[in-house]
C-alpha cells in the first residue's frame, strides 16, 4: 500500500462522486451536494480551501433506493449504511473506494476506505418543541453509538477521557448496532406524516428547512465539473451556516478531520 497525500485523496473522492452521480442520473435518483461541499461549490466553486471531504444529500425515498441498488458484485465502489450492512455503525451512508484504506484518526483507530458521505433527510415535525426533542434524542443516540463502537483512545482532558472509558463499560452489554438503530428510528419518526419541513437527524448540526427547498434542482460548479444543488440552496445554506458567504476567522479555517490514507499500488 502507498500512502496518499491530500491532493490524491481529493481526486479519489471526486472519482467516487462521479460514479455516484452517473448511477443516480441513470436510475432517476435525486441527490445534491450537501453541507460543506455545497457551501464550497457556491462560495469557492470547489472544495472549501481547508476542507478535505465530500458530502451529498438525498431525501429518504431516494436514499433507500440508492442503498438497495448501487452495490454491484465485484465493483470497486460500495455503498454502506446500517440498513444494508449490520456491521456499519453510522446513521447516514458512505460510498467507499475499496481499493484504498483510510484510518481515523490513525492506524490505531477506525479502519475504512476513502469515501464520501451520503446524508439522508427525513420529515421534520412542524411543531418546534417536537423538533427540538428529535435533535436531543439524535445527539444522545449519536454520542452513545460512538462510545459503544469506537475503541481508540478518546481525545480531550483526563476528565473527559475518564468519563468516556466509564461510559464504554456501562454500555458494552448493548449490541454494537443498538444505538445506531435507535438513531435511525428517531430520524424516521415522522416518515408517515405530512409535514411541511425536512431535516437532517443523522449528522451533527441542527439542520431543517421547508420542503419547497427541494422542489427542483439546479447545476452548480464544483472543481470544474457540474453537480446538482437544491433550487432553494440560499435558504438551505442559511439554515446551516447563517451568513454563509462570510469567511470564518483564521483560527477556524482548519480541517476537523484526522486520518491517514493508503491506496493499492
Amino acid at each position: 500500500m502507498r500512502k496518499i497525500d491530500i491532493d490524491e485523496l481529493k481526486k479519489i473522492q471526486i472519482d467516487i462522486l462521479n460514479t455516484v452521480v452517473d448511477f443516480c442520473e441513470n436510475n432517476s435518483i435525486n441527490y445534491w451536494l450537501d453541507c460543506g461541499t455545497l457551501l464550497g461549490a457556491i462560495r469557492h466553486k470547489g472544495y472549501i480551501p481547508w476542507d478535505d471531504d465530500i458530502d451529498i444529500g438525498m431525501l429518504r425515498p431516494d436514499f433507500d433506493r440508492f442503498m438497495k441498488t448501487f452495490n454491484q458484485e465485484g465493483s470497486r465502489y460500495q455503498a454502506y449504511c446500517i440498513e444494508n450492512n449490520s456491521e456499519f455503525y453510522y446513521g447516514f451512508g458512505k460510498v467507499l473506494d475499496t481499493k484504498t484504506v483510510l484510518y481515523e484518526p490513525d492506524e490505531n483507530g477506525m479502519k475504512l476506505s476513502v469515501n464520501i458521505d451520503v446524508f439522508v433527510y427525513d420529515n421534520a415535525p412542524d411543531d418546534d418543541k417536537k423538533l427540538e426533542i428529535m435533535f436531543i434524542k439524535r445527539d444522545l443516540y449519536r454520542n452513545l453509538n460512538l462510545a459503544r463502537c469506537l475503541e481508540h483512545k478518546p481525545n480531550g482532558n483526563l476528565i473527559r477521557r475518564s468519563f468516556i472509558y466509564f461510559l464504554r463499560i456501562i454500555i458494552k452489554p448493548f449490541p454494537k448496532k443498538y444505538f445506531v438503530e435507535k438513531l435511525v428510528l428517531n430520524s424516521k419518526r415522522y416518515a408517515e406524516s405530512n409535514t411541511k419541513r425536512i431535516g437532517n437527524f443523522l449528522g451533527v448540526m441542527k439542520m431543517y428547512c421547508r420542503k419547497e427547498v427541494f422542489n427542483s434542482f439546479i447545476n452548480v460548479d464544483f472543481e470544474g465539473q457540474s453537480y446538482k444543488a437544491p433550487i432553494g440552496y440560499d435558504e438551505y445554506l442559511k439554515a446551516f451556516y447563517n451568513n454563509y458567504m462570510e469567511l470564518p476567522c483564521i483560527e477556524k479555517q482548519v480541517s476537523h478531520h484526522r486520518f491517514i490514507a493508503y491506496a493499492d499500488e
